[in-house]
Order: C-alpha cells, then structure tokens, then sequence
C-alpha cells in the first residue's frame, strides 16, 4: 500500500508542482499587502549570489504518507546547483539526487539507477520534481526565476495574507493562493523575506480530472488511473519545510558535485 501510494504521488507531484534593487520594507510590517510581501521576496531572492538549506518534506495522500525525505539544497549563480533527498529513515544512502557542477546537469534516481544528463537546468529540475516530493522545485525555482517549481511567479499576484506565525522561531508572513481546487501557501520570513515553508493541498476531485484529461494521449497514465481504485478519491498535501538557511556562503564548484556512493555491505 505504502508503495503503490508513493508512486501515485511521484506523478501527482509532476500535475501539482509548477504551481534588481531591494525595496526597502515598511515601518510597520503589518501595513504590508501580499503583493508587497511577494515584490520584496522576489527582490531578495534576485539580490542573492548563493544559497543553502536543509529540511523536511513530507506527503500525504489522504491519511496514508505517500513521501517523507530529509533535503538538502546548494545554489549559486548562474548555474549551480545540488538538491540531495534521503528517506526520512535513512540518513547514508540519498533516494536522489540533482545538480550541476557548472559542466551539466545531471539526475541520479537512487540505489539501481545510473546518473543520466539532462538537457539543461529547468529540465533536470523538471525531471526531479515528482520522485523528490516538490523539493527539486520549489526553492531552485524561485532561486533561479525559473519557468518550473518557482513559487513567486505571475500565479502569487492573487495571493491573500493570512495571520501571521512562527516557522521554528522564524516570525512569517503567510500567503494564501486558491485556484481551481488548489492551494499554495507559502510562510516568508518577516526579516529576511525568504520562504520557510511550503505547502500545497490538491483536491482528489481536482487530481483525477486532471489525470484523466492526461491519460487521453498517455495509456500508462490511463493504466495507472484504472490500478490505482480509490486512491485518487483523496486530497494530496505536501508540506516542505526549510531550515537552516544560509544565504551567500562561500561555494565553490566542487561542493555541488556529486559522486554516486558504493551501496553499503550487507
């Protein structure tokens, strides 16, 4: 069961994913709309030379969890970068891996897999977003203003602030966007005004017509429809959280290599 759902939501992820000068915030933060919050995200997000975090992501179809990883995440411009998931459980072996250290780009799906090269950035990140939970995605996109997995794109215009919270001991704006039986929120720190949290709540409803609408001109997406029974019937929601943030550390082309490692001795 736990397999068969890890799989549905690997191609659930790919339908639900693609959801200058710094401008100088306001005395009172709580003046601030969602589109102010979104302008300065952006800002900050530009203004940067290099990046790195680690975190949690964790997925739910219904009350099953279809995914749970520990990340991490390195970038730098113009175009390097490393993302690294690992089981929740399993701290030595990565699940998977994208990057580039500066002479392509490069995805590697785990134990069994040869690392296969990509035509380019917003491909290999494309590539890596299902099998990752979003995490390829979500911070590399918006990073690098990327067409795929940004989350400050045209679609947060509509954005709604809610009441603000605390991420960790991170103080946050919190940024609704519905659309079409889908939900982004995004959590961005009130003084560094980058995202903290993620997360995206898809309706069953919504995922199976679109999948339908897919499996049209696609028969293994129709055949995995026809396997997958009830499934489908429940809501997806995926929440990816970012800690230790660090922005401009000092990287070098060698710290986004990566090596596929031995598989361990039994």
């Amino acid at each position: 069961m736990k397999s068969k759902s890890l799989h549905v939501f690997c191609v659930l992820a790919l339908f639900t994913a693609g959801l200058s000068t710094m401008v100088p915030a306001a005395d009172n933060p709580a003046s601030l709309s969602a589109a102010d919050i979104i302008k300065q995200a952006r800002a900050k997000y530009a203004s940067l030379n290099s990046y790195s975090d680690e975190g949690t992501a964790v997925s739910t179809l219904g009350a099953t969890t279809a995914a749970s990883y520990n990340f991490t995440v390195k970038l730098a411009r113009t175009n390097l970068y490393q993302v690294v998931w690992r089981k929740s459980d399993d701290l030595f072996m990565p699940k998977g891996v994208v990057w580039s250290a500066g002479s392509g780009d490069f995805l590697w799906m785990g134990k069994g897999f040869k690392p296969q090269q990509q035509k380019d950035m917003e491909l290999a990140l494309a590539s890596a977003t299902g099998i990752s939970g979003g995490v390829a995605a979500n911070i590399p996109g918006t990073f690098f203003n990327a067409r795929w997995g940004g989350q400050l794109g045209a679609t947060t215009a509509a954005a709604i602030r809610g009441a603000d919270t605390k991420i960790g001991e991170v103080d946050c704006y919190v940024l609704t966007h519905n659309e079409a039986g889908r939900t982004n929120i995004l959590w961005i720190g009130k003084q560094d005004f980058l995202i903290h949290q993620v997360e995206n709540d898809t309706s069953g409803a919504t995922l199976r017509a679109m999948m339908e609408e897919q499996a049209k001109k696609n028969p293994q997406i129709r055949a995995m429809l026809d396997a997958s029974g009830s499934q489908l019937s429940h809501d997806v929601i995926s929440i990816e959280t970012h800690q230790n943030i660090v922005i401009n550390p000092p990287l070098n082309r060698a710290d986004f290599d990566f090596q596929v490692p031995a598989a361990p001795k039994p």
